[in-house]
């Protein structure tokens, strides 16, 4: 298990060429720092919409810094969860509050490598 040192959210700003920027069209990256080197994650809203909004929030306000990575597939998943932190208001931010079901996508996103 391997834990980050810190994780930085970046939001990425460049639409596809085809077309113009929409909410939906957000994307954010997430760089970790752990004891086995770095590592990006790239968060799509438009694949999760309420899932996205929630991990970029608790990413931004340090909920999973220090905490430790299950698994990572390089170009396919990262498997996390458990925030280390000590402030109550995170705590209650990650816990207290009912993470509701994503619409389902149509047609669904192909669940593979690469």
């Amino acid at each position: 298990m391997d834990a980050p040192a810190a994780a930085s959210v970046a939001d990425q700003d460049s639409p596809p060429a085809d077309k113009t920027k929409t909410d939906e069209d957000e994307v954010s990256i997430v760089k970790c720092d752990t004891s086995s080197g770095p590592i990006a994650m790239k968060l799509v809203k438009s694949w999760s919409p309420l899932g996205y909004q929630r991990a970029t929030e608790l990413f931004r306000r340090g909920y999973y810094d220090n905490s430790h990575f299950y698994r990572v597939v390089p170009d396919f998943l990262v498997q996390f969860g458990i925030g280390y932190t000590q402030s109550d208001s995170l705590w209650r931010l990650a816990h207290e509050e009912q993470l509701l079901d994503d619409p389902q996508l149509v047609p669904p996103i192909p669940f593979e490598e690469g």
